[in-house]
């Protein structure tokens, strides 16, 4: 299932559930796939998700990963082809905490439900 994010101050985007409950339980608005969050309330959203995905990147093997991986100069196209590499959470997160900064900047709101 697809849960649908929506802002009056930013653009539609839709998620997968499983990363969409994982980013709203940081938020402390988990456990529902509709709802919303305004006023005071997105301060406290964008700083609970923004503490958890401090704590995420510290433990996350990921970023150690990163370090090892450098970018060379030449692109060799049989490398990349054969490997995914994995979209991290915080990557999964970027809009979502766009949204909120921007409803929370505008004195906004953003709301998310199944699509």
């Amino acid at each position: 299932m697809l849960i649908k994010f929506y802002s009056e101050e930013s653009a539609e985007f839709v998620m997968l559930d499983s990363t969409a409950d994982q980013l709203l339980t940081m938020m402390g608005h988990g456990g529902s796939t509709e709802g919303s969050v305004s006023g005071e309330a997105l301060a406290s959203a964008m700083d609970r998700l923004t503490s958890a995905m401090a704590r995420e990147q510290d433990k996350s093997p990921a970023s150690t990963k990163a370090d090892e991986n450098q970018v060379d100069d030449e692109w060799d196209e049989d490398e990349d082809s054969d490997s995914a590499e994995e979209v991290t959470l915080s990557a999964r997160a970027a809009p979502l905490m766009t949204m909120l900064r921007r409803a929370r900047d505008s004195d906004g709101y953003v709301m998310w439900r199944p699509d």
